[in-house]
């Protein structure tokens, strides 16, 4: 099992791109799940689903970070402008995430444009194609039900301790 640490410099390792892009920065002042914001959602999921591959030797682990720091990027700026009901919500922010991975990294592979495209099974009924697809779906739906009852300053402390790093290595 990976410590913490060495967990979070995966994250900043692989992630730097887009942990150092303007959208993910603007994730932080859009609030998400209550007491949370979009991009520290991006980070909970991404350690939880990294914790998760750790018990899979085949899990992608790159593919499973850049997508995990991109899911839910499609709701930034467009949660209450764009999508005009819940269900419309949940059904076309995995698509618009997946344009904005692309904007940010260039291109995406078909692994990531599946992981974000379908983390949001099983309120969306197609099916994910891959380990580090199911891997995101639990993930996302641990911190869903997990983040309304956390602190919120220790989510931002973590994005601090995250973010130094990224900009230092630019």
């Amino acid at each position: 099992m990976r410590s913490k640490e060495d967990i979070e410099k995966e994250i900043r390792t692989i992630g730097r791109d887009i942990l150092a892009s303007d959208m993910f920065i603007r994730g932080f002042s859009q609030s998400h799940h209550f007491r949370s914001n979009v991009s520290d959602h991006e980070l909970h999921v991404t350690k939880a689903a990294l914790r998760l591959a750790g018990l899979f030797a085949s899990a992608d682990r790159e593919a499973l970070i850049r997508a995990c720091l991109c899911h839910d990027m499609g709701l930034i700026g467009n949660r209450k402008v764009v999508y005009t009901t819940g269900r419309m919500c949940i059904t076309q922010h995995p698509l618009d995430s997946a344009t904005r991975a692309e904007d940010i990294l260039g291109t995406i592979s078909e692994k990531e444009r599946d992981i974000i495209e379908h983390h949001m099974f099983p309120l969306v009924l197609k099916r994910p194609d891959s380990l580090e697809a199911v891997l995101i779906c639990i993930a996302d739906k641990y911190c869903a039900l997990y983040e309304p009852f956390t602190v919120r300053s220790s989510s931002v402390k973590l994005h601090s301790r995250m973010r130094i790093p990224v900009h230092a290595m630019a």
